[in-house]
């Protein structure tokens, strides 16, 4: 087989340059008042080689049928493009997600720099996710959802015209560096078992925030739920709480009359001494607004600064973080959305049902119901198992040991 010429004419609009084949395209331009044709030559990512051409004339014929969308300047560069598909995804996407995509493409930007979108090629992004790794240890979530988004950039790439095939999509993440980067991590130990649930409240009982952690545990909300609980979510006369406002962070604070899913939005009864420590808020409500006068913030949320002003998203994460610090017999990795999950333990321990559960919580998914409730079974059994030995397979004395130390 004779190897292809460095430079010339492959099949119709294919030509090789530099042992690589193009997309040769004819753009009409306007130049010194008439129109005249312009030749653009469009990646393929393909080796010049004689099986490659039929690959690369059904690249053209896909290309040539495509609408474009709109005039693109063919040698904008990747961090100026991936702005501009985030201004894109504002009309589509949440702001949280839009947040998530935000810090994403920061990180493509940062890595490519100037690099054209059509220059771009499958070793270029394999290199990129390496660094990811090995430059920042991040995690392999981390790197396959980034790794998405350039996807998703470059196909909206080829939409537009600019490249013929997408050099990320059939990129591998490398497993062994996301192994050896990968954070150690104790999965038994993200939420409160029945017992520490219970101690951990006992501990806390004096804490100013007290009912703020009492209702997450109890009721097993997500953080933007609690912050978006209002007095007029409650009805003490039917005795029920609606969930059906949240409050969340994303390029800015978000306080919406939603929430994350359908089976979010749920309604719970309330008990006549949880009616007596909502009443007990409000009234501490009160004594505040006389304290601060007109320096009070007025507002419906029943979750804030003793001044009225609102809690950043943040706060009762980083409160709950400082509170777990000061009690060593409890599990120091979790995290306050392990609360939630704590709920979730808890109702297992009382023998409730997978389906009543989930619809407690409000799961939009009963797989991440399962996970849990397997978790906590799985936990149950080994200590029930530990027991059982411990009786069957007794342990010599070892207390005359320590009488003589």
């Amino acid at each position: 087989m004779a190897r292809p010429k460095k430079s010339g004419k492959r099949a119709t609009g294919i030509q090789g340059r530099s042992g690589y084949l193009y997309i040769i395209k004819n753009n009409y331009i306007i130049k010194d008042g008439s129109k005249t044709f312009e030749k653009q030559w469009i990646s393929t990512g393909l080796k010049d080689t004689p099986e490659n051409i039929k690959k690369a004339s059904e690249m053209r014929s896909r290309l040539l049928n495509k609408k474009e969308v709109k005039s693109t300047d063919r040698n904008i560069s990747l961090s100026k493009y991936a702005d501009g598909f985030l201004e894109k995804k504002k009309r589509e996407v949440s702001d949280t997600t839009l947040s998530s995509y935000f810090y994403r493409t920061n990180r493509i930007k940062n890595y490519f720099g100037d690099t054209k979108v059509k220059d771009v090629n499958e070793t270029m992004v394999e290199n990129f996710l390496d660094d990811m790794f090995t430059a920042y240890h991040v995690q392999y979530r981390t790197v396959k959802d980034t790794k998405v988004l350039l996807s998703s950039i470059l196909e909206q790439a080829i939409k537009e015209g600019l490249i013929a095939s997408n050099p990320a999509k059939e990129v591998v993440i490398n497993k062994n560096l996301a192994n050896r980067y990968a954070k150690e991590k104790d999965t038994d130990e993200e939420f409160f078992s029945y017992e520490e649930a219970q101690h951990f409240l006992d501990v806390i009982k004096d804490h100013e925030l007290y009912e703020l952690f009492y209702v997450t545990l109890f009721f097993g909300l997500r953080r933007e739920e609690l912050l978006g609980l209002r007095w007029s979510a409650l009805d003490f006369k039917n005795k029920t709480m609606s969930i059906n406002h949240t409050v969340t962070r994303g390029t800015v604070i978000n306080r919406v009359n939603s929430t994350k899913t359908d089976s979010s939005a749920r309604e719970y009864p309330l008990t006549d001494e949880q009616i007596a420590m909502f009443k007990r808020l409000k009234e501490k409500e009160t004594e505040y607004r006389q304290l601060f006068g007109n320096n009070y913030h007025e507002s419906d949320y029943i979750f804030k600064h003793v001044d009225g002003s609102l809690f950043y998203p943040d706060y009762p994460s980083k409160l709950f973080c400082k509170l777990i610090k000061k009690i060593p017999e409890l599990p120091q990795d979790i995290t306050f959305h392990g609360l939630r999950s704590s709920c979730v333990s808890i109702l297992v321990h009382q023998n409730k049902d997978v389906k009543s559960i989930q619809k407690w919580v409000g799961h939009a998914d009963i797989n991440t119901t399962l996970k849990i409730y397997a978790k906590v079974k799985d936990k149950e059994a080994k200590r029930e198992i530990s027991d059982t030995m411990t009786g069957i397979i007794p342990l010599k004395d070892y207390s005359e040991h320590d009488n003589d130390q």
